[in-house]
């Protein structure tokens, strides 16, 4: 697993689009070498610059000088009941680094790496409330047209955390920017759904779906979620689009797999299921195609 400062300083250094010294720009590769002393001095010296370009590079490169070599193991209870054991950052190093990345702001509102820089560092160190509250400033601030793929970015990343009441949050701050927008209503009902409320999610997903009808992702949760709820005849409906709507050979193949144990199970198909199960699922998962469970045979 590569280190999140790696990831950080990446997503920093990409972003040095304007003339700078050589000096200000080997920053990086002191903190690649641990040399945190030597980064620090060479920002420093910058933070007073008459360039403002170079004073935001500064804090950029403080951020990351703030971070180097403060890595922890966080042991972190999700919102399944279970748990993860992940790397994060020390309390105060968190701290100096979001003091930085907000002088950066200041400096630079519309450079989008530091928004995104400050986001990273409260999802790393697992502080969800913090940056939903940050999402909803720099969503305030930041214009640019990439701002909500930007955003967006992270709704998969705090769904592979488990951290889906914080997924929900984060979603809903941009419901509020892009109201009718599909990818953020599917994103809120999914999160409902992993937080087993169907009942709430069903209507987002709907007009997902509405919104976006040649989306197979969509139409695909859709009838997952009616399938949790019991509508059974609904799902079956939106599985069937999903599946229809699919070009991704893999999705359509793992969709093919589940679709098939729902008919198996739910539409007590199983010759149907079998069809279905040998396009997608592995030999142990076509469990339609084997002989039927004692208790089905001592039904008939």
């Amino acid at each position: 697993m590569k280190s999140s400062l790696f990831t950080l300083t990446l997503l920093f250094s990409a972003a040095i689009c304007v003339a700078q010294t050589p000096s200000l720009s080997d920053w990086p590769k002191l903190l690649d070498k641990k040399d945190v002393k030597a980064a620090r001095t060479l920002c420093e010296g910058f933070t007073g610059s008459k360039d403002i370009a170079q004073q935001v590079e500064a804090q950029k490169c403080l951020a990351n000088v703030a971070l180097c070599g403060n890595d922890v193991v966080l042991l972190e209870g999700d919102n399944t009941g279970g748990g993860s054991i992940r790397e994060g950052y020390k309390h105060e190093a968190v701290d100096d680094a979001l003091l930085h990345l907000d002088i950066g702001l200041k400096l630079a509102p519309q450079d989008l790496s530091i928004h995104q820089g400050r986001l990273h560092v409260l999802e790393m160190s697992g502080r969800y409330s913090e940056m939903v509250k940050a999402l909803d400033e720099s969503s305030t601030i930041y214009k640019g047209k990439d701002a909500l793929d930007a955003w967006m970015a992270y709704a998969p990343e705090l769904m592979d955390l488990r951290q889906t009441e914080a997924g929900l949050e984060f979603m809903k701050v941009l419901e509020k920017r892009y109201p009718d927008n599909p990818d953020v209503l599917g994103n809120i009902g999914a999160f409902l759904s992993m937080l087993k409320r169907d009942a709430d999610a069903i209507p987002y997903l709907q007009k997902a779906a509405d919104l976006a009808p040649k989306d197979p992702i969509n139409a695909w949760d859709l009838g997952r979620t009616y399938d949790y709820a019991g509508q059974i005849d609904l799902a079956d409906k939106w599985y069937q689009k999903g599946i229809s709507l699919e070009t991704d050979p893999d999705r359509r193949k793992e969709s093919a797999c589940l679709y098939g144990q729902f008919v198996e199970k739910k539409l007590n198909d199983r010759e149907r299921g079998c069809s279905l199960e040998k396009k997608g699922c592995s030999a142990s998962e076509q469990t339609a195609c084997g002989p039927p469970p004692i208790s089905d045979q001592k039904g008939k």
